[in-house]
Formats: C-alpha cells, structure tokens, sequence
C-alpha cells in the first residue's frame, strides 16, 4: 500500500493503511455496521486465495469483528481455464457475490465471449459488483467497461443483477450516458467519484435516480467514510438516506 501511494503522489492519497483491522477502525468511527469487501483476481490462479479469504472473514477465523462487520465478495477471472467450476464452488460456499475490474482483467463486457460467465453468475444468484468509466491508474481509457460496454452486457444478459461502481461510470463521458442503464435495470454506486471534476453529473445521477437503484459505496481507502456520508446526505434528503446507506444492499444481497 505504501508503494501505491507514493505511486500515485500528487493525484490521491490512501487514507487507511490496507489491512483489516485499519478497515474495521475506519467503519467503527463512521458509525457503519456492515461493509462489502470487493477484492479483483488480477490473475486466474488468485480464486482460490481470495475465495478462502472471503470464507475465512466470513466463519469469523479474522476476528469476530471482522465477521460481525464486514460482507466478503469473491472474484473470478474471465481467462481461468475452470471459470465454471470456480464460480460454481463461489455460489456453494454462500459468497453473495463477485467483484471485477476489466481494465485490471483484460476484458471488455462489450465481448460476447464474457458473456456466458456473466449468465452462469446470474443462474447462481450472485451480486455482480464491476468497476465502470475512468481509472487513474489508465489514464486516457475510457474503453471496456463505461456505460456503453455496461448497456451491452446488460441487453445480452437478461436478469442479471448488475452493480456498476462510481456512479455508474459517468466520469469522462458526456452527460446523460447513463441514463440508458436505468432502462435496463442497473444498480449504480456512490463510490469515490465525489473528489473527482465530474461532480455536475456526479450530482445529477445521485440526485435523479431511483432511491433503491443507488447504493452507498466509497471505495476505502481512497475516501474516508465521513467524507463520503457528507456528500451523500447532502444531495439526497433524508427520507432515502435509511435505503442508500444499507436498505437496498441488504435487499440485493439477502441479509
């Protein structure tokens, strides 16, 4: 984590230190009960690791803390040669659902070949939790995964319950382009883009979308949890704050 950050001086800074317990602190200052963790297999053979984990927190062998607090996502990568199987053994060991990044990955959910892995997640049950739009760490890319590739996975796959980070993945892109995503059934998230120079479209989503199609995210340790309540109590009145800040993920994930 501290490589990361001197990686990225001068554009943002970590404000947890990466381990668990620094989480868990973090959760226990802002007043939050329960958090999804969403780890990213960059590479195929790291499903078992992050698989165990996830189970690991779950079963409380990290601490009754972390257990109490902290709801683990699993990951799979499009590339591993018993994907099948691997998400099959995600779904059977009770994990809600699946985190993934396609820049990280190498994928596009534009790609048809991705596509019977996103329906064999929606035949599972599962949460699918997908980066959208812009990453610092690409600089210049807006491919693979902003609202366009999310609108095309989304009238491919039928019933698939879709959570798209930051908003939707607004930034970069002109304003409204994800206004098509409500359409087909996406769920959006609040996460980080707050800090980001977006913040008239940022506003206008958070503002303009259904109550129990948005889920409060911050994506820790890039953004402190106060400062990410502020922005959304904010915008929003207080008559939704009870569905975005925990209503709606416990719906979606059945908890």
């Amino acid at each position: 984590m501290s490589e990361m950050c001197r990686a990225t001086e001068g554009h943002l800074w970590a404000v947890g230190d990466g381990t668990l317990e620094n989480h868990l602190d973090h959760l226990q200052y802002a007043g939050v009960d329960k958090a999804v963790m969403c780890p990213i297999a960059t590479k195929p053979a790291q499903h078992g690791a992050i698989l165990r984990m996830a189970c690991a927190i779950r079963d409380g062998a990290m601490g009754e803390r972390a257990a109490r607090m902290i709801v683990p996502f699993a990951s799979a990568h499009p590339r591993d040669p018993d994907l099948f199987a691997h998400l099959g053994e995600i779904a059977a060991a009770g994990i809600k659902g699946i985190k993934f990044h396609p820049y990280y990955q190498g994928f596009s959910l534009a790609d048809p070949s991705v596509w019977p892995m996103f329906r064999k997640i929606s035949e599972l049950g599962l949460v699918v939790e997908c980066h959208a739009g812009f990453d610092i760490s690409y600089p210049g890319r807006y491919d693979s995964c902003g609202p366009k590739e999310i609108a095309t996975l989304l009238r491919n796959v039928k019933g698939l319950t879709f959570v798209a980070a930051h908003l939707g993945g607004c930034a970069g892109f002109a304003p409204h382009a994800t206004d098509e995503l409500l359409e087909l059934g996406c769920y959006v998230d609040t996460s980080s883009l707050h800090r980001d120079c977006y913040k008239d479209e940022q506003v206008r989503i958070l503002r303009s979308w259904p109550t129990d199609r948005i889920l409060f995210a911050t994506d820790f340790p890039w953004v402190y949890y106060p400062e990410a309540i502020r922005w959304v109590k904010s915008v929003r009145e207080p008559a939704d704050w009870d569905a975005l800040f925990g209503g709606n993920a416990c719906r979606l994930l059945g908890i």
